[in-house]
C-alpha cells in the first residue's frame, strides 16, 4: 500500500514557518517568551509530521488512545469517504450527514487536527493531510479497529496480569497474556468470532507489502516452469502478498501457494488469480515439497522462542533435503539498542499474543536452536526486514 508523502513545496513552506517562528522566539520580549516557544514547538512538530511515511505512522498513532478512539468514531460515522479527492468538509455538512451533535464533531476533529490528520480552515471545515490520507483505505481503518478493541485492552491489563504472574514471561503452559486478561487465547477468540477474524485479516493487509525482498529480481534468477512450486507463503492469510507479487511480475512462471487455517479461507469466495490455497497448520509437518521459497511474513513475532522452534522444526527437515529451497522470514529486526518509539510499540504490541519483536542477536540465537543462521538481511521501507536463512 503506497504512501503519499507531503509534497516538497509544502515541506519548504513548513521549513520557512519554522525559521519565522525561531526568529520570533529569538526576538520575543520576556513576557511573550512562552507564547513564542509554543509557536516554535507547533511549527517544528508540523515539519516533523510532514516528513513521516504516512502508512507507517498508522501503527504508533493507535497507541495515542485518544487519537485511535477519534479515528474509530469517524469510521462509525462513515465520514472518511467524504474526504475523498482532497476536498474540504464543513462541520455543518458533517452534522447534517450524521445527525450527531455539533459539539461531538467539534471535539473529535479538534483531536484529529492536533494529531495532524486534518487541517482546519475557517468555517470551520477540514481537509486531510498526507498523514490522514491512509485512513481513506478501509484496511487501515480495520487495523485501527482490531488493535483498539482486541489488543489494546490486553496491554492495558499488563500491570495487573504481570503482577499476578510474578513478572514471569509467558510460556506454553501459562498461556498468553491475552488469555491472562480475558480467559481465552486471542487465536481461539478470533476463531469463534469470525467477524473479528475478518477485521484482523483486513488490518494485516494495511502494512506496506513485499518491498524488503526484491521479488522480481530474485525470482527472475530461477529457471521456473509452470508446474514448479515457486513460493509457499506459510500462514499467508488470504493471499494478498502473493497476489501483489503476481501483479508486479505478471509473466513470472511457477505456482504460488498460500497456506493457512480453514477459517481464514472460508470468508473469501476464492483465492486471487494464479494463487492456490492449501489448508495447513504451522505446528505440523510441511506438506508442500520442493518449493524454491518458503515465506513466513509477520508470523514469528506472534510466538515465543519455544513455539518458533517448533514451527521451524516443521520446515528445517525439508531444507536439508532440498538444497534449492530458501527460507525467508519477514519480520521486524530491532536494533540491539536505542529502538525507536515505533519499534518499541511494535514489540510491546506482540506481548498479549505471547510473541515479541527481536533484535539481530535474538534472531541469531533463535535460529541457531534449529540449526539455522542468517545468510542476509534484506531491509525495506518499513521497520521490518526479510531474513534469508541458511543451514549451519
Amino acid at each position: 500500500m503506497a504512501g503519499t508523502y507531503t509534497p516538497r513545496p509544502e515541506i519548504a513552506a513548513l521549513v520557512e514557518n519554522v525559521n519565522k517562528a525561531a526568529a520570533g522566539y529569538e526576538a520575543a520580549a520576556e513576557g511573550d517568551v512562552h507564547v513564542a516557544r509554543r509557536n516554535l514547538q507547533l511549527e517544528a512538530r508540523k515539519l516533523l509530521y510532514s516528513l513521516e511515511e504516512p502508512n507507517s505512522e498508522v501503527w504508533p498513532r493507535i497507541f495515542q488512545v485518544n487519537v485511535s478512539a477519534a479515528v474509530e468514531i469517524v469510521s462509525d460515522l462513515e465520514l472518511w469517504e467524504k474526504f475523498e479527492g482532497g476536498g474540504e468538509v464543513s462541520i455543518t455538512e458533517m452534522v447534517e450527514l450524521t445527525k450527531a451533535d455539533e459539539i461531538i464533531i467539534i471535539r473529535i476533529f479538534r483531536q484529529l487536527v492536533a494529531a495532524n490528520l486534518f487541517i482546519e480552515s475557517p468555517g470551520p471545515s477540514f481537509r486531510l493531510t498526507s498523514l490522514g490520507k491512509p485512513y481513506l483505505h478501509p484496511d487501515h481503518r480495520a487495523f485501527n479497529n482490531f488493535m483498539f478493541f482486541d489488543i489494546i485492552p490486553a496491554i492495558m491489563a499488563m500491570p495487573r496480569t504481570l503482577a499476578e504472574h510474578q513478572y514471569k514471561a509467558p510460556t506454553k503452559e501459562t498461556g498468553t497474556p491475552y488469555k491472562w486478561a480475558h480467559g481465552e487465547e486471542l487465536w481461539t477468540w478470533l476463531g469463534s468470532h469470525p467477524d473479528r477474524g475478518v477485521i484482523m485479516v483486513a488490518g494485516m493487509r494495511s502494512h506496506n507489502p513485499m518491498d524488503a525482498y526484491p521479488w522480481g529480481i530474485e525470482l527472475a534468477k530461477l529457471d521456473l516452469d509452470d508446474d514448479d512450486v515457486a513460493i509457499v507463503d506459510v500462514a499467508g492469510g488470504q493471499g494478498h502478498i502473493m497476489d501483489g507479487i503476481r501483479k508486479e511480475n505478471p509473466r513470472m512462471k511457477g505456482r504460488f501457494i498460500v497456506q493457512d487455517l480453514p477459517s481464514t479461507f472460508d470468508v473469501v469466495p476464492s483465492p486471487p488469480d494464479r494463487v492456490e490455497f492449501m489448508v495447513y497448520d504451522i505446528f505440523t509437518p510441511q506438506p508442500a515439497k520442493d518449493a524454491y521459497i518458503y515465506h513466513y511474513r509477520h508470523i514469528f513475532h506472534n510466538w515465543s522462542d519455544g513455539d518458533c522452534t517448533t514451527i521451524l522444526g516443521q520446515i528445517v527437515p525439508l531444507l536439508k533435503t532440498q538444497p534449492k529451497s530458501k527460507l525467508l522470514l519477514v519480520d521486524v529486526v530491532l536494533p540491539n539498542s536505542n529502538a525507536t518509539m515505533q519499534q518499541a510499540i511494535m514489540d510491546i504490541t506482540m506481548f498479549p499474543m505471547g510473541g515479541m519483536e527481536r533484535n539481530e542477536s535474538q534472531w541469531k540465537e533463535l535460529l541457531a536452536k534449529s540449526g539455522l543462521g542468517i545468510k542476509k538481511i534484506w531491509r525495506g521501507s518499513e521497520p521490518e526486514a526479510c531474513i534469508e536463512c541458511q543451514l549451519l
